[in-house]
């Protein structure tokens, strides 16, 4: 990723928004793990889920960069809560998407925390404030 922050419009970001209000709803599920004889457990996201996964590819919001020298930061972002996300621009909501998503490639079941604990919700709500302060297309 270069130094300097990628641009993205309105529409791109609206694109992954557009998720929050189902990840929000009360007793939504994400997705849920199966358990299989002989095969090992695999989490299966629900359609959503995928779909958001899909639109983070389509919107370009993944970044390539250097995201396990970036784990310590992504780290006191993710287990600093609300108060450490509200520090967050949005190169560094994209860091945080990105590191999120490859670290899931080497260890699944790391997506499937992330949105079971509120953090992908909460990136997103952190990624609602920066959207409102853009203006619209």
């Amino acid at each position: 990723m270069s130094s300097e922050p990628a641009t993205f419009t309105p529409a791109q970001l609206d694109a992954l928004l557009a998720f929050l209000p189902l990840f929000e709803r009360p007793g939504y599920s994400f997705g849920e793990w199966q358990i299989q004889r002989g095969v090992f457990p695999f989490w299966a996201e629900s359609p959503e889920v995928a779909a958001f996964i899909q639109a983070i590819h389509r919107e370009q919001f993944i970044a390539p960069f250097d995201w396990v020298s970036w784990a310590e930061e992504a780290r006191r972002y993710t287990e600093g809560g609300d108060e450490a996300l509200a520090t967050a621009d949005l190169d560094t909501l994209r860091k945080l998407i990105t590191a999120y998503v490859r670290a899931d490639r080497f260890s699944e079941g790391t997506l499937a925390s992330l949105f079971q604990n509120g953090q992908i919700t909460a990136v997103l709500r952190r990624l609602k404030q920066i959207r409102a302060t853009m203006i619209a297309e």
